[in-house]
């Protein structure tokens, strides 16, 4: 506002000045007319430069008399008609010249108004500038921070657990399988599990954080995110990340449970009607497979990189197809070439006929490397007892590769898994919904002779079958107060139809060479705040009797 003022002002300062100019330096040619005098005039009052009061008395000044008053107080002169009758004539109106007071006050109040104007502008830039300092940057900072901030998702939960396990009488006492100084004069520390019950209170601990490092939206190479979890437990048991209590108020351990990278692509625009998704992460992550807990317990993470395809993601069409493979080493000898690892493969095939059902049916194969144990020599008594595994739970055929008269055991056979599963999702009664599941696995590497030759025994036995069937009814997943589910698995595990150090950690206490029921009850207590209780009874089914139930009841809450 005060620039366009100014402006004006000195527009009107102008011509008044040249008027004023000429008449004072004589100049015969007239100056500013009236009319274009009381125009600039008025512009000025209009712009606010001057008041109405003041632009009256400039007009007396410029006219020598009040302005209101010029039309009334000069009488028309007359100038004779043809027959000679007077006719008025308009008389001269123009107004007296400007007095050099006159131009001097208004010369005085342009300069101050084009002062005011800069100062006023000056002022406008330093409050522009203190804005920017104080609000404008410390905005752009945190909006920086926030992007950041909006990249990273931290989520973790706790889980409280009453656990009593009930041991069936007449139940031999089982041994540790991996070592034992004197097997005819096995010690205390060499049983494993006898017939005493046992009560237990246990918890868990987990928190991961996730980094979104691109995104979809910002280019098209993909979608790579960075993440770990730490979690109560140890690095002993891969398998369980539980902490008993009872340690004397002792500190626990807390261990990495996963840290990997994952990128993830898929076209902007579909492909043939459907969306389709490469995927490979690498590290330490989630299980890549589609199974259940018949192969895999559900607090194992993988180690080494995996890779993914589906056809499409956005369930575009009813069909889709998905490809996992992945390869992962299990242990790593620095003096010897047969480190141990194994690769898989899975192929997949989901069907979703409406937006309440989903049926899935998929086809794995896990083929182990150097899994098997190799007898050492009596002159390098040693020398092979890498071969044994680091970790076992219990079930499969083992073999003794020590040849000084203790036990080492080792895995007597190779293990190359065949895995079908199928998954039903039915949504009709949405949002309690019904899972029906069932499984089947099979170890293709058994091989009998080579086992009754490493074992010494001329009959061995040949459980290489498992399966499982189940139902669960209810909300899948439980988030909020008043979401139920229960359901009922039945389990039959041979004992070398999977390796036993990756299998369910819970079932028969652990292990393969079991069969019983498992009965699942939840119900929320608040939101993301739950109950759950298991009932696990299990037998043998071949060798020494072991039966065990488990009752396992858990707060559980997650953020």
């Amino acid at each position: 506002m005060h620039m366009r003022n100014g402006v004006a002002v000195l527009m009107a300062g102008i011509l008044i000045f040249s008027s004023a100019g000429s008449l004072f330096a004589g100049d015969p040619s007239p100056g500013l007319s009236d009319d274009q005098t009381r125009a600039i005039i008025e512009l000025l009052e209009d712009k606010g430069i001057i008041t109405g009061d003041e632009a009256a008395a400039f007009m007396e000044r410029v006219s020598g008399q009040p302005a209101k008053e010029v039309a009334e107080t000069t009488p028309p002169a007359e100038t004779p008609d043809a027959g000679g009758a007077a006719i008025p004539v308009a008389a001269d109106t123009r107004p007296e010249p400007a007095t050099r007071a006159d131009v001097k006050a208004l010369r005085e109040d342009t300069r101050r108004t084009s002062d005011a104007t800069i100062n006023d502008q000056r002022l406008l830039v330093r409050r522009i500038d203190d804005m920017q300092a104080n609000t404008l940057d410390p905005l752009m900072d945190k909006a920086i921070k926030s992007e950041w901030a909006q990249r990273i998702t931290l989520s973790g939960d706790v889980r409280l657990r009453y656990q009593g396990d009930y041991f069936a009488e007449g139940n031999d006492i089982l041994l540790n399988n991996d070592s034992i100084s004197d097997p005819d004069n096995p010690g205390d520390d060499d049983v494993k599990y006898n017939n005493t019950d046992r009560h237990r209170f246990r918890y868990r601990a987990r928190l991961g954080m996730k980094a979104k490092l691109l995104d979809f939206r910002e280019t098209n190479i993909g979608k790579v995110e960075a993440g770990f979890r730490m979690t109560t437990g140890n690095e002993e048991e891969p398998v369980s990340t539980n902490e008993t209590m009872g340690d004397y108020m002792n500190r626990d351990s807390f261990v990495f449970d996963r840290a990997y990278l994952k990128w993830k692509w898929h076209p902007i625009d579909p492909v043939w009607d459907r969306m389709p998704q490469v995927s490979l992460v690498g590290g330490r992550f989630a299980n890549p497979w589609f199974s259940s807990d018949l192969v895999w317990d559900s607090d194992l993470n993988f180690e080494g990189a995996a890779v993914g395809y589906e056809t499409d993601t956005e369930q575009m069409q009813p069909f889709n197809l998905f490809f996992t493979a992945g390869i992962f080493p299990l242990q790593e000898e620095e003096l010897q070439s047969r480190d141990k690892w194994f690769w898989g493969g899975q192929v997949g095939f989901e069907y979703r006929p409406s937006y309440d059902m989903l049926f899935t049916l998929s086809t794995a194969y896990y083929d182990y490397q150097n899994i098997e144990g190799i007898q050492n020599d009596i002159d390098r008594p040693n020398y092979y007892d890498f071969t044994a595994p680091i970790f076992m739970q219990m079930g499969n055929t083992l073999m003794d590769i020590d040849p000084t008269g203790s036990l080492k055991s080792a895995l007597a056979t190779d293990y190359d898994i065949l895995d079908i599963y199928f998954n039903a999702n039915l949504g009709i009664f949405y949002p309690v919904q019904m899972i029906l599941e069932a499984q089947y696995v099979k170890n293709l590497g058994f091989d009998r002779d080579h086992v009754a030759e490493v074992t010494g025994n001329d009959n061995p036995v040949e459980d290489t079958d498992g399966y499982m069937v189940g139902a669960t009814i209810g909300y899948p997943v439980i988030t909020n107060h008043g979401e139920w589910n229960v359901g009922l698995k039945y389990k039959y595990l041979g004992a070398d139809a999977v390796l036993d150090a990756f299998t369910d950690s819970d079932f028969h206490l652990g292990g393969t060479n079991a069969k019983g029921w498992i009965l699942k009850g939840e119900y929320g207590l608040y939101r993301n705040v739950w109950l759950t209780t298991r009932w696990l009874s299990s037998d043998e089914i071949e060798g020494p009797q072991f039966g065990v139930d488990t009752l396992q009841v858990d707060v559980n809450a997650r953020f």
